[in-house]
């Protein structure tokens, strides 16, 4: 007898440590664990693995079950599963054929048996015993061991009653409740004759009172949803529709946890409420608000409130509210984050109300706030969509900047972001346009007051420029993107140009203001518009033809009664700009009409389009050049009228008239225009640019250079030209095709260089002048001057006068004093005025050195290009700007990679070769000159380069190199 117990004994210690192991690793945090233990149970559980001993099974599933109330590692989520998938083998067989203890009846008992709490009990214990039974109906629910059951009403019931009551009793546990019951819905949906039990989830819901809470909507709707034929209960909602127009005002309350301050019943007043603020959102809103976004018939479209107007109380009203606390916004941020990614467009819109869009600029403005993150990542959200959905970009347009409720033109401004740049580039074309349309009825009808309406003025400007310039023209873009773009360019161009240069006093008039446009807006108008063009004409196609509509766009408003100009035309300059007019007219009309001579025609309508465009910004050389350009365009249409002048010299002088403004409008006209014409280039033409380089980096060097007549003209586009070079180095790196002479980096690299190459030079000469005025100063005053490496305790009175001076001595100090200040004053000036004019021809000689490129590309196979080399080196020798010099110094290693086999001039004359001999000679008589090594290395080049040329022409012309070379080393 002992043996046999002591065996019997030996036999359930095997069992019992598997099914810990078991029991165990169900525990495990690693899910692949955990569904392994779960097979493993079902395993040993199976009919096919043998009969398990009587009451296992029974003691399997109250140990699930007791491990559901167990918060340790994972337990729940490997119990439930276990459970579960338990039960669902045991639904598949017919309840009268249940082990002992098996029954559904007697499930439901042990499952109550095991989770509820006995004694005085912690409230942690407490609380995972509750969780654990909400774990077991769920089980139970998912199993559809209920549905098979011979009384499935009744078990029903009992399983509800127990959900329910945790539900009521226990707040912090509610929302899981509504969970477990909406899932049962859906679930009771998939099945057959499931009705009935669906009707005793909507009746116990009425029962407990908790229809009017979030998760009695969420459980409402569903049935609403899936059981269009269950009878719900009367007198909860207006006709029983929660989301009925009627109640949007409870439906916000309710959704924002607040407990109704008038209980309509009983069983309310006994209705636990919520205490703790959960981070997370409660899934009634999920479920809400996807019902309002879709599309409803129309017979429930007039009953049903709008998504708009419940987002505007649901959301702006109450989680946005001012005297809501941050948690409420925290949740309405998560709100916006979850709509905007997976709403209808047709929605977004709305999304931005005041409320919700003033609580997002205050907290994205600063990384202190409380809520930054949590607005960031709502920012994160918007740019996310927009890139999947160009709609989506404008609709967040619309609702941040053009929305009249709460839309925020400084919204960029006030939170330090480009989100508003990035959105417009990100925006359709056709979304634009309208986008355009709405900025220009903000421009033309804006703010009363002045201030207010020159700050948003310039906002808008900005913006319509931003708008044209993140566009760029693909070349795989169809005929009506193309068509789209081009009406949208146009329309934002005419716009700038008729507030630019016209007072516009018809209302009736498309662009008509009010209050009337101040001119210091027009000034910063004419800065976006020559912006603009800039950008037209370094990445768009055929920018002539815009240019064009720009002077169309100013004789059209010259027309116009009400539209009067800024610039006086009533004295001879009428007659030149009438001129022009028809000069214009004539080239427009040929470059239509004569497709040979089209780049030559289109190149002369742009030089004249701007040219008239200048005249209207007040330049006082753009006049001059009217006459000029017919000049230039009569001689190069009819070369051979007697005349001694070449059209192309005349046009070298007015291209070079355009470049000496500091615009980089200007500079990229001249290179789009000499590019062109290069190939027309002659001797005296590029003598004109020769001279240039030839000039001082000083002020003799400007005086020769520029009339000094002009001194306050150039002062004038010196203003207006910085502020196109500040607006230039926001825009994106440009590939125009000249990349050893980047014009976008010459106005500030040439003025950081020269600047520090000017100031490292004066900081001596300025000590030395200090301490000259101090003496002086101080010989007035008969004062000691101040010395740095005196001792300040030293007793300095001794050499002051003890005498006091009479009013006489007094007014002869004075005039003795003002005249030092006087002194001082014109030596700052002259100091000033020095730098002013290096960095001036500096500027000037960088910008030629970027035509004379064009001109090495064009014709480095032309003798002609071989007058560079001397005048290059010497520029390299004599400069002072290291910035030309390694710009000259690029050129010529340019031209020698240029000059190889086919490419090289030829010499197919006498007089041809000694020129070239004679040159080479010169280029090494310039190596001998004391210099730096860039100017030793560029003499080597620009002496290969004639070597090269010289014994490509002949052979016999080696020996005639050779004499050259053995004369330099000999001298």
């Amino acid at each position: 007898m002992p043996n046999a117990t002591k065996k019997r004994r030996r036999e359930l210690s095997s069992v019992d440590t598997q099914l810990v192991e078991i029991y165990e690793d169900l525990a495990n945090e690693d899910e692949n664990i955990r569904l392994k233990a779960a097979q493993a149970l079902l395993l040993k559980c199976s009919p096919q693995n043998g009969q398990l001993p009587n009451g296992q099974l029974s003691e399997i599933i109250r140990r699930l079950i007791r491990g559901l109330c167990s918060g340790r590692k994972a337990a729940r989520l490997g119990f439930s599963i276990a459970l579960t998938e338990l039960l669902s083998r045991r639904s598949d067989e017919p309840e009268s054929n249940a082990p002992d203890g098996l029954a559904l009846s007697e499930l439901i008992d042990l499952l109550i048996k095991q989770t509820e709490t006995v004694g005085n009990v912690s409230g942690q214990e407490e609380r995972d015993h509750q969780l654990g039974r909400l774990f077991c109906v769920e089980a139970f629910i998912k199993s559809a061991i209920l549905f098979h059951s011979d009384k499935p009403n009744q078990s029903w019931s009992r399983i509800l009653d127990l959900v329910y009551d945790a539900a009521r009793k226990k707040a912090w546990l509610r929302e899981e409740c509504g969970w477990v019951l909406y899932n049962a819905v859906q679930t009771l949906h998939e099945r057959e004759s499931t009705q009935p039990l669906v009707q005793a989830i909507v009746e116990k819901l009425h029962e407990n009172a908790l229809a009017k809470t979030s998760e009695g909507i969420a459980i409402w709707l569903a049935i609403q949803r899936d059981f269009p034929n269950v009878e719900l209960p009367s007198g909860v909602w207006r006709n029983e529709n929660p989301l009925h127009r009627k109640e949007k005002s409870n439906l916000a309350k309710i959704l924002k946890e607040v407990s109704s301050e008038n209980p309509s019943d009983d069983a309310s007043e006994k209705l636990a409420q919520k205490g703790n603020w959960n981070s997370r959102l409660h899934f009634v809103w999920n479920i809400v608000l996807t019902d309002l976004a879709k599309e409803r018939a129309a017979d429930n479209a007039s009953d049903t409130v709008t998504f708009g107007d419940f987002w505007q109380e649901a959301v702006d009203e109450n989680l946005f509210a001012s005297s809501s606390s941050d948690e409420r916004k925290y949740w309405g941020f998560l709100l916006f984050q979850k709509l905007f990614s997976t709403a209808p467009v047709v929605h977004l819109q709305a999304l931005f109300s005041r409320n919700l869009t003033r609580c997002l600029t205050n907290q994205i403005a600063s990384n202190a706030r409380y809520l930054h993150r949590a607005a960031d990542r709502c920012l994160k959200t918007i740019l996310d969509r927009a890139e999947l959905e160009s709609p989506a970009a404008y609709a967040a347009l619309q609702g941040l900047i053009v929305n009249p409720r709460g839309g925020n033109l400084f919204f960029d401004q006030s939170t330090k972001t480009k989100t508003v740049e990035k959105l417009i580039a990100l925006a359709s074309d056709r979304d634009l346009q309208t986008l355009v349309s709405e900025l220009v009825s903000k421009f033309t009808h804006t703010a009363p007051d002045e201030k207010d309406a020159i700050a948003r003025r310039q906002l808008i400007a900005d913006q319509l420029a931003f708008c044209l310039k993140s566009r760029q023209p693909a070349g795989t873009a169809s005929e009506v993107q193309a068509s789209q773009l081009r009406s949208l360019a146009n329309r934002i161009l005419e716009f700038l140009t008729a507030h630019s240069y016209f007072v516009i006093e018809n209302r009736d008039q498309v662009f008509s203001s009010s209050p009337r446009v101040a001119e210091k807006t027009r000034d910063s108008l004419r800065i976006r518009l020559t912006s603009c063009l800039s950008h037209i004409i370094s990445r768009w196609p055929g920018p002539a033809s815009f240019a064009y509509q720009v002077a169309e766009a100013i004789r059209k408003n010259e027309n116009v009664e009400s539209s009067h100009s800024t610039l006086d035309t009533s004295g001879p300059i009428g007659g030149d700009i009438a001129n022009t007019w028809k000069l214009l007219d004539q080239v427009h009309r040929k470059a239509g009409k004569e497709p040979g001579n089209a780049t030559f025609f289109t190149a002369f309508e742009l030089l004249c389009s701007l040219t008239i465009l200048q005249v209207y910004n007040g330049d006082a050389d753009a006049v001059s050049m009217l006459g000029e350009l017919q000049s230039c365009y009569d001689l190069m249409i009819n070369p051979n009228d007697g005349s001694n002048q070449h059209g192309a010299e005349v046009l070298i002088e007015v291209i070079l008239s355009f470049i000496a403004k500091p615009s980089q409008l200007f500079r990229r006209l001249a290179l789009q225009v000499f590019e062109v014409f290069a190939p027309e280039i002659n001797s005296n033409g590029l003598s004109s640019m020769i001279k240039v380089l030839e000039t001082k980096e000083n002020l003799s060097g400007q005086d020769e250079m520029f009339e000094a007549d002009d001194e306050e003209q150039s002062l004038s586009d010196a203003e207006s030209g910085a502020a196109s070079d500040v607006e230039e180095v926001e825009e994106m790196a440009e590939a125009n095709g000249v990349k050893p002479l980047s014009g976008d980096e010459a106005a500030s690299e040439a003025a950081s260089t020269v600047a520090e190459e000017t100031d490292s030079g004066e900081e001596d000469d300025n000590n030395e002048e200090l301490a000259e005025f101090d003496r002086k100063l101080a010989q007035a005053l008969k004062t000691k001057p101040i010395d740095a490496s005196a001792d300040p305790n030293e007793d300095g009175s001794s050499s002051s006068s003890d005498e006091d001076m009479d009013d006489e001595q007094m007014e002869a100090l004075d005039v003795h004093i003002a005249t030092i200040f006087r002194e001082r004053k014109k030596s700052v000036s002259q100091k000033s005025q020095k730098k002013d004019a290096k960095e001036t021809i500096v500027n000037f000689k960088c910008r030629v050195l970027e035509l004379l490129d064009l001109f090495v590309r064009k014709r480095h196979y032309d003798l002609l290009t071989l007058e560079l080399l001397l005048p290059l080196l010497t520029c390299i020798r004599t400069t002072t700007s290291s910035l030309v010099s390694n710009r000259a110094y690029n050129l010529i290693r340019e031209y020698s990679r240029l000059c190889k086999n086919k490419s090289l001039p030829p010499l197919h004359s006498k007089t041809s070769k000694k020129t070239t001999i004679r040159l080479l000679k010169a280029i090494h008589a310039e190596a001998a000159l004391e210099a730096s090594n860039a100017h030793s290395s560029a003499c080597s080049q620009a002496s290969l380069i004639l070597v090269k040329i010289l014994v490509g022409a002949g052979r016999e012309n080696l020996a005639k190199v050779v004499k050259v070379y053995a004369k330099t080393m000999g001298a």
